[in-house]
């Protein structure tokens, strides 16, 4: 199957003056599990070309799996020229929102971004998100003008974990908070654990330990797909 997979431009968190991006572990993850499963995949940013991960998700130690997405020429260029949504020249049967803060920032408001999605979703497509990944439902609508997040299981970073890396009052909405506002029923347990929830179509994950237990479900999901 083919996949897009998405990833942040924005590396400014807020008025810090520290640096963020996509969150390695979130995008290494789920991309090996879907290469080795067969899946062809490309590389998106809403603004497309160069990507950058958050400096603190490249800790990541004897972690094989990073290891073999990141440290090789071929995968550094591909990150250094992802996609621009709005010049996709294929089809896609599976969307898969990479995590990390600066997602806040740029995927909520992306339009060409909110128009693939609810084009796959309406079309029997299958829509994956990762912890802040899941900001791409702060103002999506579906065709018929309602919220596609509205009565659907969703999982994303929560409120507490947010607020324990006292960032609650830096990012621009509180993402669990927001998508509750818009109908989610929002799903979540204690703070920095793995969780994985799905709704049909939707697999959504709380934050970068879930990863794993994010990419297993989404290649047995997708086995079902068609």
């Amino acid at each position: 199957m083919n996949i897009l997979m998405v990833l942040t431009n924005y590396t400014e968190l807020g008025d810090t003056k520290k640096k963020t991006g996509y969150y390695l572990k979130e995008l290494a993850y789920p991309y090996m599990f879907l290469k080795k499963n067969g899946h062809n995949i490309d590389l998106c940013s809403p603004r497309g070309f160069k990507t950058k991960p958050d400096p603190l998700s490249l800790n990541y130690s004897d972690d094989q799996v990073i290891i073999e997405f990141y440290e090789n020429t071929k995968m550094q260029k591909k990150l250094e020229m992802t996609l621009h949504p709005g010049n996709l020249n294929k089809d896609y049967e599976c969307i898969v929102f990479c995590g990390g803060h600066g997602a806040m920032w740029d995927f909520p408001e992306n339009i060409n971004l909110q128009k693939i999605t609810r084009n796959l979703y309406e079309n029997f497509g299958l829509i994956g998100a990762i912890c802040h990944g899941s900001s791409i439902f702060a103002n999506l609508k579906l065709s018929n003008g309602t919220y596609l997040v509205s009565g659907k299981k969703i999982s994303c970073f929560t409120n507490e974990e947010e607020e324990y890396l006292k960032l609650g009052s830096v990012v621009p909405f509180l993402l669990e908070s927001r998508l509750s506002d818009l109908g989610a029923k929002h799903s979540k347990v204690e703070k920095f654990e793995p969780f994985v929830e799905m709704d049909n179509r939707i697999i959504t994950a709380q934050n970068p330990a879930s990863s794993e237990q994010f990419a297993n479900v989404l290649v047995d999901r997708l086995k079902y797909l068609n």
